[in-house]
């Protein structure tokens, strides 16, 4: 009740109660007392590091030492300055804005996330400014590993962005700035695609001690920012994910962008670029000399010639290359020499969109006096837009792929002649559809060129399909029942390929006729030692995965790039393998052992052991000098009480790895002092592998 009057009277509403709170600063506010503003209840604060590329907040290193030194949590953000015209120019310009911020904020571990402050729309239309902000997220991103804040009134995200859902759907937190005492924000994009706000900016002039200017309030959404911050940054080297691109037209004077692409491993990442000069194919590739930013402009020297880029990705714990699809050969901003190769008639694709078929690329029509053809073939979105090479695609042919399906293709065609060189792009085809798969044979069947292939088990419990090129021509396909303890009956499947292949280009799918969903679906290469499959949110397998796992209408799939054996676990029971140490178990001790004679004269021992995965355990009472002594089950424990009676052996069956108490009376009957007593405690994993340890003490 005391929390609502004050919330009336002050016009704030009760549920600020719920809010940790917090404020936003820059040079603006001047110098700050931290010590008042810790006081004032204040969790949290955003310091302004950047805007543009060429200003540097003055205030910024003393307010995120000032903040840091009360326990304030701290977040930098970057006032954007979108500038560019033109796609490459757009996306260059939020990359060297990403950049400077990540270079001056440079977040840390127990951080605020980063911010991009959107007020200002630089002119941009609408689609250029989404593309804009995406840019620069990714760039964050790919080089802390961290999706920022976007912080924007509901007005700007809706009139400056056409109220987007994209950046909200690729997981980046809003920090809403709406002034109202109202008891929630206004929170725009659908309520930011169902995620609601993170931060709320929700009073532009507030009054705190310690600072001499109005400044801005501010509330995180619960009652600490904790879990909102910076989680630790991985270790080692980086490792490519998604590979760079090249954004922009190759054409004499028109600018093109980099994009470094995603990098797992090593954080924070710093980015080195390098454009190179190809031949028309894209092939015997030479470093461009001073050409080392993230945008090139061609000059007239490039004509002729596809553009590559290589990025060197640099974290504190090592370094990686990667490279992006060459561009089209480079065309003349104007007309060229009357010798100049130019198009009549544009090359044609023929052939049929479907996987496993192959398509043909006529050069079309030519005037001028080419002496040489390129084919450089691109794959396209379904729209025939957002194009990029195919390395390797050189020929006049292309046979379709897995990879292919659900896109376009075309193909550039590069003439060269004394005068030059000019391209010229075929349409793109339609949609490339997936080879229609047949009946599915019993046992085991051979791939065949250019078709689908379909493997049922002789109890029908799975099927396995594949697409054309997944599997070797002539390579035999075989799925098998194959029950393995303790899996759920009727779920193991053994999958084998002849010959053997390490790994496949593209996954196999296999599908289960009928099982429950929610279980834990598992691989194994020896039908022993199993590990889980990872879930996928979509029917496709990342590049990084050789397993991945999905549920399609109450269907289990698993995608596979090997064979082996699969099978199906019920969560929490005894072999999940999620539960279960990918080595086997070790048992260790966590506390002292306290041993004591009591007064009935037997022997309390008293300890904490753990175990490293689920296991079945057993202590066992070891003879030494002829000496055994029983354990006494009433007053004992073993993870578990032990009942009645007495025994050399307790066993009990542990679902999860970690500690356990060990209490455990023996008989003291026949037992001097200073005898010494061993037991031994064993581990067994539900792969049968072992692990044991054992406590040694004597006889007080």
């Amino acid at each position: 009740m005391a929390v609502l009057v004050a919330a009336l009277a002050f016009g704030v509403p009760a549920e600020a109660a719920t809010y940790a709170k917090g404020i936003d600063v820059s040079n603006w506010q001047g110098s700050i007392d931290w010590l008042q503003v810790g006081d004032d209840g204040n969790s949290f604060m955003f310091a302004k590091a950047t805007e543009g590329t060429g200003y540097t907040d003055i205030t910024y290193a003393v307010n995120r030492a000032g903040a840091q030194g009360v326990g304030l949590r701290l977040g930098a953000y970057h006032f954007g300055r979108p500038t560019g015209s033109g796609d490459a120019a757009v996306v260059s310009s939020a990359i060297a804005q990403a950049d400077r911020f990540v270079n001056v904020a440079q977040p840390k571990p127990g951080d605020l996330p980063p911010v991009l402050d959107l007020e200002a729309n630089g002119g941009l239309a609408q689609p250029a400014l989404v593309r804009w902000t995406q840019a620069w997220l990714d760039e964050v991103a790919a080089r802390t590993g961290v999706n920022a804040l976007v912080y924007a009134s509901p007005n700007f995200w809706k009139t400056s962005l056409g109220d987007t859902p994209t950046v909200a759907g690729s997981g980046h937190p809003l920090w809403i700035a709406h002034w109202t005492t109202a008891a929630g924000p206004l929170v725009p994009a659908s309520n930011w695609s169902g995620r609601g706000w993170t931060f709320w900016q929700w009073s532009r002039c507030e009054s705190v001690p310690g600072i001499a200017h109005c400044v801005d309030g501010d509330r995180a959404n619960g009652l600490s920012v904790i879990p909102f911050a910076i989680k630790s940054f991985p270790g080692g080297p980086p490792v490519p994910s998604v590979p760079p691109t090249i954004v922009g037209t190759a054409k004499a004077g028109a600018k093109l962008a980099a994009v470094p692409g995603s990098w797992s491993g090593g954080k924070p990442v710093a980015f080195n670029y390098q454009w190179q000069s190809c031949d028309a194919a894209g092939a015997g590739c030479l470093p461009i000399a001073g050409a080392t930013l993230e945008a090139y402009t061609p000059t007239v020297t490039d004509v002729g010639h596809a553009l590559a880029l290589t990025v060197t990705a640099v974290a504190p714990s090592g370094s990686a290359v990667a490279s992006a699809p060459v561009t089209l050969a480079v065309t003349p901003s104007g007309a060229g020499g009357s010798a100049a190769p130019s198009v009549l008639a544009a090359p044609q694709v023929t052939g049929p969109a479907q996987v496993g078929q192959t398509l043909t690329a006529s050069a079309g029509t030519w005037g001028g006096s080419p002496t040489t053809f390129a084919f450089a073939w691109r794959r396209c979105d379904p729209a025939g837009a957002a194009c990029s090479a195919l390395p390797g695609a050189t020929a006049s042919s292309y046979a379709l792929t897995p990879g292919d399906a659900g896109t376009t293709l075309s193909v550039v065609v590069t003439a060269t002649g004394k005068g030059g060189s000019q391209s010229a792009t075929a349409p793109t085809t339609a949609v490339v559809a997936l080879a229609p798969v047949p009946t599915a044979v019993t046992g085991s069947l051979v791939a065949q060129p250019g078709a689908a292939g379909a493997v049922v088990t002789t109890d029908g419990r799975a099927t396995v399909t594949w697409q054309p090129g997944a599997v070797p021509t002539g390579a035999g396909v075989t799925l098998e029942p194959g029950e393995t303890t303790p899996a759920i009956p009727g779920t193991g499947l053994s999958l084998t390929l002849a010959p053997s292949q390490s790994t496949l280009p593209w996954p196999l799918d296999v599908a289960y006729a009928a099982a429950p969903p929610g279980q834990v679906v598992a691989f194994s290469t020896d039908d022993k030692i199993w590990v889980p499959i990872a879930a996928l949110t979509t029917p496709s397998l990342p590049g990084n995965l050789q397993q991945g796992t999905y549920e399609a209408g109450g269907v289990i799939h698993v995608l596979t790039r090997q064979a082996g054996h699969i099978a199906l676990f019920r969560p929490g029971r005894w072999g999940d393998p999620r539960r279960i140490s990918p080595k086997a178990p070790v048992v260790r001790p966590m506390t002292p052992l306290r041993v004591s004679r009591q007064r009935d004269g037997t022997i309390l021992l008293v300890t904490r052991l753990s175990t490293s995965s689920q296991s079945h355990l057993y202590a066992n009472v070891l003879s030494t000098g002829g000496k055994q002594p029983p354990i006494l089950k009433p007053g004992s424990r073993f993870s578990i009480p032990l009942g009645g009676g007495s025994t050399r052996t307790v066993q009990v069956l542990v679902l999860n790895s970690g500690g356990f108490p060990v209490r455990l009376r023996f008989s003291g009957r026949a037992v001097p002092t200073r005898t010494l007593i061993r037991l031994r405690v064993t581990a067994i994993d539900p792969w049968g592998r072992t692990g044991a340890f054992t406590l040694s003490f004597r006889a007080p």
